[in-house]
């Protein structure tokens, strides 16, 4: 194909066919310059054993810094729905949906700062600007110990959003930059299970921080500055020890170095490029695929949202007491970490993530059933509490989006875009998500859950169009691939870019997944 038919095909919802891209030299498809000096070369063979060794070492670097920051975030996101048993509500005189509103108001901060955040972490190393965000968001956290009304709460539960909404972002970047295609849904899934490790662990420092009582500082005041200072402590470890790219990690060996961006190569995603291009973000904002995953974060997280901001006053309407409602969260904690594991262990073996987001909805569904139909009394609170466990299943598909978006986007100003747009409908989702619980349905809350069931469908339905998208691409790209071996054979050149063997010699050229003729999707 001539240069100028490709460029004509890169922003339509079509494939191009895989022969000559642009080259490396022009402007638009250079390879980072960083990249380049460990990445110039033919694609370098990694054996199974190396391939593990290099695994196991960037796991020691990477996952333990990122399992450590997400469980940071969960804990202090996490603190209103503690406090709301500690008599949060009424020591700082809340009254009506202000509880409400101060589950809103955190991610109106994420919803401000996505888009600047997902634009400088292009541009900035990413381990230092996570380091930054965290430590402020910690003595965020501790200072939220001074609020004493609701304007004061509401300040300060903005500012925690702002700064929290780098964290997402950030790890599905080094997510891509450090690990390979099969290993991502695994991955994120870690980190993402660190919400239900901080059910279990947060219950138990709520639990013991609600028997500190008759002090001048009140038991959540406590809570908030113990959770705040220690989230500053880590926040300057990982600013020493997590390397912002394989290419700077003064950690590891030159060698080491090129065989971690060597062992990424085939995910086709590239590590980094620091330059903004405006084809890409055009083709962020007109591809149909990103939309579906907008629309699949905004209808998750209005469930999830709502369910985590309200679950323990959902478990209280039970008929438990105020400390079992505490200790009953390590359970619904280890539920959250099987449930988000398991799914990420099945949608990586069986290479099926939206048919494992389908099959984990449907637990939800008849939990939510479960809750919506039955009154609570002494005698079925425990098959209460079991069905409101069966929701937690819809945690896991917040990850396996995250997995998605990382293993599916390619081009790092697209990707930086896809974020960008893709978390800010997780924001606008989980901004609204609480006040579908009004404290006047309180405490069957049956119509916040009315709106759960439409909100199931209408997931399910979006995922099914991404799904038939994603499957259209990769046979179009099969069918180019198979042109151009045809065409090389008939020429007497060798097929490079058939799909049984692919070259990946375009993996660092910052391509978009569309204009990669060597990119196949996962499903």
């Amino acid at each position: 194909m001539e240069k100028t038919q490709l460029e004509k095909s890169q922003h339509a919802d079509v494939i191009a066919p895989a022969t000559e891209t642009t080259s490396p030299q022009d402007s638009q498809h250079a390879v980072d310059s960083e990249t380049a000096l460990y990445a110039s070369g033919e694609p370098v063979y990694i054996d199974e054993a190396t391939n593990r060794q290099l695994y196991w070492k960037v796991n020691k670097r990477i996952l333990a810094c990122m399992l450590g920051t997400y469980f940071c975030q969960s804990l202090d996101k996490g603190t209103l729905g503690f406090s709301s048993v500690m008599n949060i509500q009424k020591d700082a005189g809340l009254v009506g949906n202000e509880y409400s509103w101060l589950g809103t108001i955190l991610y109106m901060g994420v919803l401000v700062g996505e888009y600047p955040t997902n634009l400088l972490l292009q541009k900035l190393p990413v381990a230092k600007y996570l380091a930054v965000n965290v430590f402020c968001w910690g003595a965020v956290i501790a200072c939220s110990a001074a609020a004493h009304d609701f304007k004061g709460l509401m300040t300060v539960r903005f500012l925690l959003g702002l700064f929290e909404s780098c964290v997402q972002p950030a790890f599905i970047i080094m997510t891509g930059m450090w690990y390979r295609k099969e290993e991502i849904a695994v991955h994120t899934s870690l980190w993402y299970c660190c919400t239900g490790i901080q059910l279990m662990i947060g219950g138990i420092i709520a639990w013991g921080t609600s028997h500190y009582v008759g002090h001048d500082i009140k038991s959540w005041q406590l809570m908030f500055l113990v959770l705040g200072l220690a989230t500053c402590v880590w926040a300057v470890f990982i600013g020493w020890w997590l390397p912002d790219s394989p290419m700077t990690a003064k950690c590891f060996t030159e060698e080491e170095k090129k065989l971690m961006i060597e062992r990424v190569r085939v995910n086709e995603t590239g590590i980094q490029n620091k330059t903004y291009k405006r084809y890409q973000m055009i083709e962020a904002i007109t591809d149909p695929v990103v939309w579906c995953y907008i629309l699949l974060q905004i209808t998750s997280t209005l469930i999830i949202g709502g369910l985590g901001v309200f679950s323990n006053l959902i478990i209280a309407s039970f008929g438990f007491d105020y400390l079992q409602t505490q200790l009953l969260n390590i359970a619904q904690g280890a539920v959250t970490i099987l449930v988000m594991i398991g799914s990420a262990w099945l949608a990586t073996h069986t290479k099926q993530t939206a048919l494992v987001m389908h099959a984990w909805s449907i637990p939800a569904i008849i939990g939510t059933a479960v809750i919506y139909s039955i009154p609570p009394n002494a005698s079925n609170r425990v098959g209460l509490l079991i069905a409101f466990y069966c929701t937690q299943f819809f945690l896991a598909e917040g990850n396996l989006i995250f997995s998605l978006i990382s293993r599916n986007i390619a081009g790092q100003t697209k990707k930086s875009n896809t974020l960008a747009m893709t978390f800010v409908g997780w924001a606008a989702g989980n901004m609204a998500a609480p006040q579908i619980f009004q404290s006047s349905d309180a405490p069957r809350y049956q119509k916040g859950f009315t709106a759960h069931f439409c909100l199931y469908v209408l997931f399910n339905i979006i995922l099914v169009i991404c799904r038939i998208l994603l499957t259209r691409r990769n046979a179009a790209k099969r069918t180019a691939a198979a042109a151009v071996a045809v065409s090389a054979s008939e020429t007497g050149e060798s097929g490079k870019g058939t799909d049984e063997k692919i070259a990946h010699s375009h993996a660092f050229e910052d391509l978009t997944d569309k204009e990669n003729p060597d990119f196949r999707y996962d499903l």
